[in-house]
């Protein structure tokens, strides 16, 4: 027998085996396999909508979440709504923000009067009026649904009056001489605006400006007209769309309506295979059930991401306060940009920085069962051009606590606050007053909290590291 004869042999033998291996496999599993189990293909489907769209969770989070809170602020859902505005109009808090005025703001400021507004860019840029603020602090925060940060100001462009103009990614016309462009690289865009308020006696002069602050879209501003006139928003139900089936419906149509950036074609594609692309026209309520069961399991996956990438450690820690200085420029860092998003959005690091303490050493959380105390030395007050100030939030919310002084920041524009003469001061964090009556004092209650202190126009030294804030003491009850 020749070598290929023998070659012949083999290969008919392994083709016989393989034949019947291949058959009664097929018997055996139509034999074991429920009538009711998922087919291979559905089970595929899954797998499928779930990893991807987990990824898509993480990557679309900052555009679904904005989608719900500019409908959720431009139309009456409630009538305990504290922010209510039309598209492409400013709502303004003419009070310092409390706990009871926060409304949606997640760990606001009360050292800053706030202006509020969603843009919508589709049909022509919208113009934005500043009044002259006359040195005054003030940034306008304009974040695209991205969840990438541009700002106005101050610290960019100056205090004079000003006549900004917002430009979405599809608008093609001319542009006047004398308006100041922002370019949003999506199709909408919220603008969240602060104006210094030094305390109760200089709050009417802050409101002054914050009126001074105005929109009209830029035809209208050509004509030379007016701004745009209030009309109240219409009434609707409140929409949820981060932690539902909607939101892939909210992600596809941004998709659809949204340039996207060529290095992420790869991904879209991926997205297009799960049927939410932008290629694709997805409905949750015509969706396969192993597609819809794919995809509840990444909602739950993916918010549960977010919940744990909120409390995992960050690198830079000076003394136990985290300075998270990689905010407002994600890049391709899905998780990251998300993760802000979902704990509240942020400006970029040379407009502010927010340095957080929230354990009092050794993973210890503060809580208001103790008394702490911060010693700032001659030289140890944050370096900045405008101003800083140290807030307390309740953990379980980001809220403001309520005291009964009414006092929800501490810092050198605060009435009453205390220096010595060689320039040190310290703040007692507490429930009660202190009985040292040279200290400040900033109230809390009995619950679990973190403190942010706020450095507006950051020095250098903020921002690479050189300055160390106090590290907090715990006083004896």
């Amino acid at each position: 027998m020749t070598i290929n004869e023998v070659m012949m042999q083999v290969r008919e033998a392994w083709r016989s085996l393989a034949g019947g291996c291949l058959l009664w496999g097929l018997i055996f599993a139509v034999a074991v396999t429920p009538l009711t189990a998922a087919t291979p293909t559905e089970e595929l489907e899954e797998a499928q909508a779930f990893h991807i769209g987990t990824i898509a969770y993480l990557y679309g989070f900052p555009a679904v979440d904005m989608t719900q809170a500019m409908f959720n602020e431009t139309h009456a859902v409630s009538s305990e709504q504290r922010v209510l505005s039309p598209v492409n109009q400013f709502f303004r808090f003419r009070e310092r923000v409390t706990p009871k005025s926060a409304g949606s703001l997640r760990a606001p400021n009360a050292d800053t009067l706030y202006l509020s507004g969603w843009f919508d860019l589709q049909s022509e840029p919208v113009v934005i009026r500043a009044p002259d603020t006359r040195g005054r602090y003030y940034t306008l925060a304009v974040t695209d649904f991205n969840s990438e940060v541009q700002h106005v100001g101050r610290r960019t462009t100056g205090t004079d009056a000003r006549d900004f103009v917002l430009v979405g990614p599809t608008f093609e016309g001319d542009l006047p001489n004398g308006l100041h462009v922002v370019r949003v690289p999506t199709q909408r865009a919220w603008v969240l605006g602060r104006v210094m308020v030094g305390g109760e006696d200089d709050l009417e002069s802050a409101r002054q400006i914050l009126e001074g602050f105005t929109t009209i879209g830029l035809s209208d501003w050509k004509r030379g007209l007016a701004a745009t006139a209030y009309s109240p928003p219409e009434a609707a139900k409140a929409v949820r769309l981060v932690d539902s089936l909607p939101f892939y419906e909210t992600l596809n149509l941004w998709l659809r309506t949204n340039p996207q950036r060529s290095e992420e074609s790869a991904l879209l594609a991926q997205f297009d295979a799960a049927g939410f692309g932008p290629a694709q026209r997805f409905s949750a309520e015509q969706a396969s059930a192993a597609t819809r069961r794919g995809l509840t399991r990444a909602i739950e996956s993916g918010r549960q991401m977010l919940v744990t990438a909120s409390r995992r450690p960050l690198s830079d820690i000076r003394r136990g306060w985290i300075f998270p200085l990689a905010l407002g420029r994600y890049g391709y860092d899905y998780l990251m940009r998300a993760t802000v998003a979902f704990s509240g959005y942020a400006n970029l690091p040379e407009e502010t920085v927010y340095g957080a303490l929230t354990s009092q050493g050794s993973g210890v959380e503060l809580n208001g069962a103790r008394r702490y105390l911060l010693r700032f030395a001659p030289d140890g007050a944050p370096p900045v051009g405008a101003f800083w100030s140290i807030s307390a939030y309740r953990s379980r919310d980001y809220s403001l606590i309520e005291n009964p002084l009414g006092r929800y920041s501490i810092g050198p524009h605060v009435s009453g606050f205390k220096t010595k003469a060689d320039g040190s001061f310290a703040i007692v964090v507490s429930r009660e007053a202190p009985a040292d009556d040279s200290v400040n004092w900033l109230p809390i209650d009995e619950d679990p909290f973190y403190l942010i202190m706020r450095m507006y126009e950051p020095a250098r030294a903020i921002l690479d590291g050189r300055y160390q804030p106090p590290a907090i003491e715990v006083l004896e009850p």
